[in-house]
């Protein structure tokens, strides 16, 4: 059974427009499946509920607004599959990228998305500022972090339950730097975290702030560190 978390903060007119063509995939793949709306505070609390009743998705919500990475945990942990894949409810990669990563998860525990892999494609009109700074956490994050790692940050990662779930219970962190602190922890348990390839579509708008969000992610890592350093990350068998 494959379980589907989509983390999502007032982008009901992506959501609804993306959630027929996941569910088609999702028939034809496999054998049973769930898709968890994690509503994380959004303004159109009655819409979204709708949206979620409609296309039969279980419906999670965060009052008020916590944060992309307390959406994705809870939805993580309430997950019932034996495959958990997590994506932006904004539906920003194409769906070809669920089919990979369930195959891929046959085998092996966890799976993300790289944007940076020469295979993927990414939009081209992102502003020079935010390229910048994205290219500068990016490699403060791969050599500091997680080596080896170039896109940490990419919107969708997928896991085998039990491996999943043991990570999740060790994140603390419930924003953007969530994704760093899902790696860290599980190369800090010598999990095999293996890449594919996404085709990522341009967004007409971004939640993310460069500035303020940027500031936050370097306060995050720090907090990171020291919950490594502490011991915190190890996973009890």
């Amino acid at each position: 059974m494959v379980s589907i978390i989509l983390p999502v903060y007032n982008r009901s007119e992506e959501l609804e427009k993306g959630l027929p063509g996941l569910k088609a995939l999702l028939e034809k793949q496999s054998s049973g499946f769930e898709v968890i709306i994690v509503d994380d505070g959004s303004v159109m609390k009655e819409e979204m509920m709708s949206i979620a009743r409609h296309h039969d998705c279980r419906y999670i919500r965060n009052e008020p607004n916590a944060g992309k990475g307390m959406a994705v945990r809870r939805g993580m942990l309430a997950a019932s599959g034996n495959i958990i894949i997590f994506m932006d409810g904004d539906f920003p990669f194409h769906l070809s990228v669920i089919d990979e990563m369930v195959n891929v998860l046959q085998n092996n525990k966890i799976v993300i998305g790289d944007r940076t892999l020469p295979s993927s494609s990414y939009p081209k009109e992102i502003s020079l500022y935010r390229k910048w700074g994205s290219n500068l956490l990016s490699c403060l994050i791969n050599w500091f972090y997680v080596r080896g790692i170039r896109d940490s940050q990419c919107g969708i990662k997928g896991f085998r339950a039990e491996t999943g779930k043991a990570i999740f219970n060790k994140v603390s962190l419930n924003g953007f730097a969530f994704d760093v602190e899902v790696l860290v922890i599980a190369r800090k348990n010598k999990y095999d975290i293996m890449r594919t390839p996404v085709h990522v579509y341009a967004q007409p708008t971004t939640s993310v702030r460069v500035m303020k969000d940027g500031l936050g992610m370097l306060i995050s890592l720090i907090r990171i560190a020291i919950n490594n350093v502490r011991g915190k990350y190890i996973i009890d068998e």
